[in-house]
């Protein structure tokens, strides 16, 4: 009964060609045969965030097949500048995620590319459509393996909480594919956008679409590398490592300290402390190899120094289980303990052999209270 109550509810949008609130240049040129496209805009259920989208395109008052034309539909939200672009069909569907108003476009072409109509209009869409928080299919796309202008992606990562995913449907280039796996040769080199739809059992979808840049010729990859550091241990990353024609096959890393590793992020211990050159190797799907340097300072930033005041002793600590001996003099009191460790901790900074100190801490301790 919910459903029907929104058919009768529903108000259908319809235009010419030549309105348009996006932008000033959209407008259809008049031309012998009068075209124009009627849409609709219809919430999957009541105080929905999904909504179901159609139209309809006429040449002279006739409709037209939709094998011979591309549907082009686009969401802006209003003020961030963000677009998505939905499914490219007649009549898709999109889930809203945040409440505000939307512009909704839509650019009818033919397979050529040449604009036939256009349509665009703005979609309120409150906090308590929102809050309905629906249930529904969730659409991502990967890329399984890339070289040059052939592209494989995969679905997989789509998933559904109430039923299996029972449609997989692709459109890539205008040409139309199915299935959780595809491969694609671009027929043009440059920005493409490749759409996805996965339909439920239940006959619930979800939409989604990337994009991708294409070459048609073997790039030398480039090699980047990150790294946090916890004392003696450094981790790294080349996760922001890029190939523009193919993947990057392997991952080689030389840790400076005669120790290497492979894969996208690798951890070395360091012995000592001191500056480490590190090298990482990137090669691509093609066999084509790119390095990069980067030189790390190692160091252990727990130091610290402990003096025993009156004793005979005093020592430096850069751990607990290695000491150093500076004196063999008593220290009698509290500001020559003072005096004593700050030249000693200044003079071990000093004395280290790369650019970027440690901040190191220190204390003093009465005989007695040594842990040492």
């Amino acid at each position: 009964m919910k459903r029907l109550l929104l058919v009768t509810l529903l108000s259908t949008l319809t235009a010419c060609g030549s309105e348009d609130v996006f932008d000033n240049d959209d407008k259809d040129e008049q031309t012998n045969a009068i075209s124009s496209v009627s849409f609709s805009a219809t919430p999957y259920d009541i105080n929905s965030p999904i909504y179901n989208f159609s139209s309809v395109y006429t040449v002279n008052d006739i409709e037209q097949s939709t094998n011979d034309i591309i549907f082009n539909w686009s969401v802006n939200l209003e003020g961030e500048g963000q677009i998505t672009s939905l499914y490219p069909e007649e009549a898709p569907q999109y889930e809203f995620k945040e409440a505000a108003t939307y512009k909704i476009k839509l650019t009818v072409e033919d397979h050529s590319g040449e604009t036939l109509a256009q349509f665009s209009t703005e979609i309120a869409i409150s906090a308590e459509d929102i809050a309905t928080q629906p249930t529904s299919p969730n659409a991502v796309i990967d890329i399984t393996d890339r070289t040059t202008t052939i592209y494989t992606f995969n679905s997989h990562s789509s998933n559904y909480s109430e039923s299996a995913l029972s449609q997989i449907n692709w459109v890539i280039e205008g040409q139309e594919l199915s299935g959780p796996d595809v491969t694609h040769n671009f027929s043009e080199t440059g920005e493409h956008i490749v759409h996805l739809k996965v339909t439920a059992e239940d006959n619930s979808q979800a939409t989604t679409a990337t994009t991708v840049y294409v070459v048609d010729e073997i790039t030398t990859p480039t090699a980047e590398l990150n790294y946090t550091k916890d004392k003696l241990v450094v981790s790294f990353d080349a996760s922001e490592s890029s190939n523009q024609s193919s993947d990057i096959s392997s991952y080689h890393w030389d840790f400076g300290n005669g120790e290497s590793a492979t894969g996208i992020t690798a951890s070395a211990t360091y012995p000592s402390e001191g500056p480490y050159n590190v090298v990482l190797t990137v090669v691509s799907k093609e066999g084509v190899t790119n390095t990069k340097t980067e030189t790390i300072d190692v160091y252990e930033e727990g130091s610290y120094v402990t003096c025993d005041v009156l004793t005979s002793s005093s020592w430096l600590y850069k751990k607990t289980d290695e000491r150093q001996c500076f004196s063999a003099s008593p220290i009698t009191s509290r500001a020559a303990a003072e005096a004593w460790c700050g030249a000693r901790i200044q003079q071990y900074i000093d004395d280290l052999s790369f650019l970027r100190k440690p901040t190191l801490t220190w204390q003093i301790r009465q005989q007695g209270n040594n842990e040492c």
